[in-house]
Parts: structure tokens; C-alpha cells; sequence
């Protein structure tokens, strides 16, 4: 993935972390993490351990398990997405000052990566 993808990609999950805190979805939030997840195990590797405060964002003071109500649906999305969003904006500003030894300066794609499907080239 070139450097420049990467930061195309980030600042479309920040624009869409953005709307999820100011308008929680539960579905599409789903979608987020995932895509997210996704970006972020694909320039920096798989994280198989999460520092404690993540692990405790979101936590009501419900018990755990109970079902939450929508206020506190809505209250735990925009909790967790404002998270997740600090992350992602720290990882993009520490790829465009810095760089990362795993993205290319250039906008090739390795061989044997398949490029998204909004960018395959139609056949000549």
C-alpha cells in the first residue's frame, strides 16, 4: 500500500468516525470498527494485546452482559468511536511526518496485493 493510500483511506474512516460520534449508528459503527480494524492490522500489524484503558472504554456501569438501552447504545458508540478516532489520527500524523517502513512512497501496489475494488482498471 502506498504511503498515500493510507492517508487517503484514514482520513475517510476519520471523516466517518467523526459522523458516527456526532450521529451514533449501531450498524454502521459495526461497519467502521471492521474497516478500521482492517487498515490499521494491514500498515501496523496484527495487535493481539490492547492497552487496559481500551479495553475499558465503553464500559457503562451496567453489569456486563446487560442489555443496553438506546441512549446508552448511542452513548457507547460515540464513546468508543471518539477512541478509536484518537488512535487513527495518530497513526495518520505519524505516517505523514514520519513515513512507515511498511507503505511505498510510491502509488504502486506491490505484486500479488489485489487493489481495491474502486480502483481496478477496466479492461483495454
Amino acid at each position: 500500500m502506498s504511503r498515500r493510500r493510507f492517508l487517503e483511506l484514514t482520513d475517510r474512516l476519520i471523516a466517518d468516525g467523526d459522523r458516527l460520534v456526532t450521529d451514533p449508528d449501531w450498524n454502521l459503527f459495526r461497519l467502521w470498527l471492521l474497516n478500521s480494524d482492517e487498515l490499521l492490522e494491514r500498515v501496523w500489524g496484527r495487535m493481539d494485546r490492547y492497552h487496559l484503558a481500551w479495553l475499558n472504554v465503553g464500559r457503562d456501569s451496567a453489569p456486563p452482559g446487560s442489555p443496553l438501552d438506546e441512549s446508552g447504545t448511542r452513548r457507547f458508540v460515540a464513546e468508543v468511536a471518539s477512541a478509536k478516532l484518537a488512535v487513527l489520527r495518530t497513526m495518520r500524523g505519524s505516517v505523514a511526518t514520519r513515513g512507515w517502513t511498511l507503505l511505498s512512497d510510491d502509488d504502486a501496489e506491490p505484486s500479488g496485493l489485489a487493489a481495491p475494488e474502486d480502483e481496478t482498471e477496466e479492461p483495454r
